[in-house]
């Protein structure tokens, strides 16, 4: 009986240690492209991209020009969200460096952060931090960051993104998650 009792209490008591955790910033890796997981892998009693809700990328250019530097800025919306974060990755869509972080991310504000990923550690995300997830406008959070493209047309670069709408209730039930993936493709 305590082999059941035990392990069931330290579960429920971790949730909202670990809903805390997400508040500050998800795992590395979770943003849904080249195969990997999203915030689904948690949040997961609401369908990804469900109707009601909008996650944007704004500022991506048709094409980019090798070493140029571009503001994108990432918007999340649902109607009753209270906070929201999200996660993006930049990494060139084909050729040798498929899936390999394409150009350079700089944090122009205190609201976000850059982690390392958990297995390449020369993969760089984008993610909110405790701050960054608060939403200053009821059911509506953005955040700006500056993504520098690659010094080389070295072939497409795609952005995944992936943004939980969050009622704030300290669980990963309730939750909308939304995905997105934007392909460019280097200048002519």
């Amino acid at each position: 009986m305590l082999r059941i009792v035990i392990p069931g209490a330290v579960f429920l008591i971790s949730l909202p240690l670990a809903a805390l955790a997400f508040k500050e910033g998800p795992y590395p890796n979770v943003t849904g492209g080249f195969g990997e997981q999203s915030c689904h892998l948690c949040h997961l009693d609401n369908p990804v991209n469900a109707p009601g809700g909008t996650l944007a990328l704004a500022g991506v250019p048709q094409s980019y020009v090798p070493g140029q530097t571009y503001e994108l800025t990432v918007s999340l919306a649902r109607s009753g969200m209270r906070r929201g974060g999200f996660e993006i990755a930049a990494r060139f869509a084909g050729g040798k460096q498929k899936g390999k972080q394409a150009g350079l991310w700089r944090v122009p504000d205190a609201r976000l952060q850059l982690i390392p990923g958990a297995v390449d550690k020369s993969l760089t995300f984008v993610q909110h931090n405790l701050m960054g997830s608060r939403s200053a406008t009821p059911g509506a959070n953005a955040w700006t960051i500056e993504w520098t493209a690659p010094p080389a047309a070295a072939g497409p670069v795609q952005f995944n993104i992936a943004a939980n709408a969050s009622n704030d209730d300290d669980s990963p039930l309730g939750d909308y998650i939304y995905l997105k993936a934007v392909r460019i493709a280097p200048a002519r």
